[in-house]
């Protein structure tokens, strides 16, 4: 099939090219290849084409020799994007691996994988402005001065940079131009020059564990070979500068590097490190920037501008020549698996690219994966260890203290005693606190008394979560929002109470239990807007000395002056019907302790809890992995589930219930008939369900799941890609959603 254009016969021996059209549709079209584009249209390049009429942007998947079955007359390419480089080899085979692997259209993943704009625009010259002079007489206006004073500081600058100095800053720009105080420039997207590495960078000495994992991975890098490596060091053993030794040498062999953080907070610490070390030739890349930056990063990393990128999950797309080296920080976090559209993995598609790329990739954690670690333990990855914090700090001494037997300090027990009175004793020092709560609100949900109903959300199975700044009910799956009733909505009795806690009632009982605490709230809900730079900024200078969070103080951050910290509910996590719970608990509550004594000063951790025996809180509390990742594996080995075997997850969400139970009947149906004709294969392959997801109802969706375990994973693929053709995405209201290697089974 073809697209409508202006058709054209090829004559013999001319070329086609095979285009995946960005837009939503699930294959490629054949377009001939005009004399005057020969030799510009290349695998990967990006083409403009016709379709009905209009213009059309393609990347082109294949150039080669027509064949017997091409339709007798194709439409020609109209043209090549100029100035922008052909997407590397190794990302467009990264492209169709993950189609087939994630049971995909390969236009779904490229538009996953490349911002949207990148696609509508060519590369754009890059606008700059030059300090030229001073005026006669000093400018009236404060903004002018600022914007006069920073580039005669600077010399040039970016436009985009200048402008953002002030309020409407593009009016004193133009104001000072007509005044011949400054001057703009504009390069063509090929005469933009590489941003220069600072000259004299400071690098600490590695240690004994530093020196050694090194001297296997550089030997990767200098060989330009693939190699996987799980870089295991506790908290505070200075894996970053790991990356960063690594990175300056394939930088040296003219390489470039992609570095994959978990978190969006987490690449506003590494931003600073890594502009250190490689000043402009570093960048930022992540789905929550500018669409038009992003684009911009894209074409300056294709170009070859850019050398290192440092993002979270989409940056492992970045279109990278030349690639020399992958790193995955926590490589261990779930936030690595995309859970919308296309359900990749990013730590696993950093293991095939690197493999594509011959590359080598760091996996490293302080709590890695069971898969990762059971890769490691089948030799498909090299295990390196860094047992011990640099400089010889200690590890943090961590306390159980059993909720059953303490007396009530504040509202719903929120502190014990002894956290109570560890609190007022680090911040009487002039040292810092975090206190860990991984969830947010002020209370869990409103009850009412006479009847016993609970406040849910219309449109989702869960109650509904009480906030107080501003106060309101507020739905998290959904975002449903809705004032605090004075009444129950289902008996009309007055006598409701908030019951639970979260971050905000946390941030309250602190400010009202230790008088000299100046506290700070860091969540999903004080994080956007800047105000995750803003919160962070304070806790390090002292501004703040207690920070109250979830999940996100939790990752990566290195606080000097934390000496303490506190865990308010450490087995609520266990409580999520997941087999992979006390993985996550363990991993969470290791991570979170591990912010305590990375200082000069030694650190301690207290982990309130109601079962203190809990395994997982166990091997916890003495930082013991080894002990819990063998007791784990043990039970997921018995129970069949990953490392040792692999799964797939199919969903059927619908308004109407009964249409989503009767469609999920129909793939259960067609599902037995997949894997009877799969032979001895299929016959092994367990299916669990359908069955009601464990949040049934979501954003006013009826859900039902079918899991399916096996050994092969190539059986299960095969069966879901014949599941694909028959189902596609759903029809109607009715979607199905397949999701290859889940992380999780809400």
């Amino acid at each position: 099939m073809e697209p409508v254009g202006s058709p054209t016969v090829h004559p013999g021996g001319a070329l086609v090219a095979d285009v995946l059209l960005l837009l939503p549709l699930a294959r490629t079209y054949t377009y001939s290849v005009p004399e005057a584009l020969a030799g510009r249209v290349r695998r990967g390049a990006q083409v403009a084409c016709a379709v009905r009429n209009r213009a059309v942007s393609g990347l082109v998947i294949a150039v080669r020799a027509p064949r017997d079955d091409d339709p007798p007359r194709l439409s020609a390419l109209t043209d090549v994007v100029a100035n922008r480089a052909p997407w590397p080899p190794d990302l467009m085979d990264l492209l169709d691996w993950a189609a087939r692997y994630y049971i995909a259209p390969q236009g779904v993943v490229a538009r996953t994988a490349m911002p949207s704009l990148f696609a509508r625009r060519a590369p754009k010259s890059e606008a700059t402005v030059r300090f030229v002079q001073q005026p006669d007489a000093p400018p009236r206006s404060p903004r002018d001065r600022t914007i006069l004073e920073a580039l005669e500081a600077a010399g040039e600058m970016d436009l985009a940079e200048a402008r953002a100095l002030v309020p409407d800053g593009i009016t004193s720009i133009r104001r000072l131009l007509a005044k011949g105080c400054l001057r703009m420039d504009l390069r063509a997207p090929d005469e933009q020059e590489p941003p220069d590495r600072p000259a004299h960078v400071e690098r600490l000495e590695p240690t004994a564990d530093q020196a050694a994992a090194l001297q296997k991975i550089l030997s990767a890098v200098h060989g330009e070979k693939y190699a996987g490596f799980l870089l295991h060091g506790v908290t505070g053993s200075g894996k970053t500068e790991v990356y960063l030794y690594a990175i300056e040498a394939a930088l040296e062999r003219n390489k470039g590097a992609i570095v994959l953080v978990p978190e969006i907070a987490l690449t506003v610490d590494l931003r600073r490190r890594f502009e250190a070390r490689f000043g402009g030739i570093a960048a930022v890349l992540h789905s929550a920037m500018p669409e038009s930056r992003r684009a911009k990063v894209w074409d300056d990393v294709l170009s070859g501008r850019i050398r290192v990128v440092v993002g979270p999950r989409s940056a492992v797309w970045a279109p990278m020549p030349n690639l020399g080296l992958i790193v995955v920080d926590e490589e261990h976090e779930t936030t690595y698996k995309q859970q919308e559209g296309l359900r990749y993995n990013a730590r696993d598609l950093a293991l095939v690219r690197g493999t594509l790329a011959k590359c080598p990739v760091i996996l490293g954690s302080a709590t890695p994966s069971l898969e990762t670690f059971q890769n490691a333990h089948d030799r498909k990855l090299t295990y390196l260890s860094l047992p011990s914090r640099v400089l010889e700090r200690v590890l943090p001494p961590v306390t159980l203290v059993d909720l059953r037997f303490q007396p009530v300090i504040g509202g719903e027990r929120l502190f014990s005693p002894p956290l109570r009175d560890a609190l007022a004793t680090t911040l009487e020092r002039g040292e810092s606190a975090i206190l860990f709560l991984n969830r947010r609100g002020f209370g869990r949900f409103i009850l009412c008394r006479s009847c016993g109903t609970a406040v849910r959300c219309p449109n989702c199975s869960i109650t509904l979560t009480h906030h107080a700044r501003p106060e309101r009910l507020c739905c998290h799956y959904c975002d449903h929002s809705t004032p605090v009733p004075g009444a129950c909505p289902t008996c009309n009795s007055s006598d409701v109470e908030v019951l639970g806690f979260g971050t905000e009632r946390v941030e309250d009982e602190v400010a009202r239990l230790v008088p000299n605490a100046r506290v700070g709230r860091l969540d999903s809900d004080t994080a956007p807007g800047g105000g995750l730079d803003r919160i962070l900024g304070d806790f390090r200078s002292g501004v703040l000395n207690v920070l109250v969070g979830t999940q996100i103080v939790a990752k990566g951050h290195d606080f000097p002056r934390v000496t303490l910290v506190g865990v308010l509910l450490a087995e609520q996590s266990l409580a999520f019907p997941d087999f992979r719970a006390p993985e996550r608990t363990f991993q969470l509550l290791t991570q979170v302790a591990g912010r305590a004594g990375r200082g000069d000063m030694p650190g301690v951790v207290i982990v309130q809890t109601y079962d203190p025996t809990q395994y997982a809180l166990q091997y916890a509390s003495t930082h013991d992995y080894l002990g819990f990742a063998v007791a784990e594996n043990r039970m997921r080995r018995e129970r069949g589930y990953p490392p040792h075997s692999h799964l797939a997850a199919i969903e059927i969400s619908s308004p109407d219930a009964r249409e989503a139970t009767k469609v999920a009947d129909d793939v259960r149906e067609a599902l037995s008939q997949f894997l009877m004709a799969a032979g001895p294969a299929g016959r092994k392959v367990i299916v669990l369900g359908p069955s009601a997801a464990a949040i049934e109802r979501l954003r006013g969706r009826t859900r039902l799941q079918i899991l399916l375990k096996g050994h092969s994973r190539s059986t299960l693929n095969d069966v879901l890609w014949r599941l694909q053709r028959l189902f596609g995405s759903g029809h109607g209201d009715t979607r199905v959603v397949l999701d290859v290697d889940p992380v999780s089974l809400l």
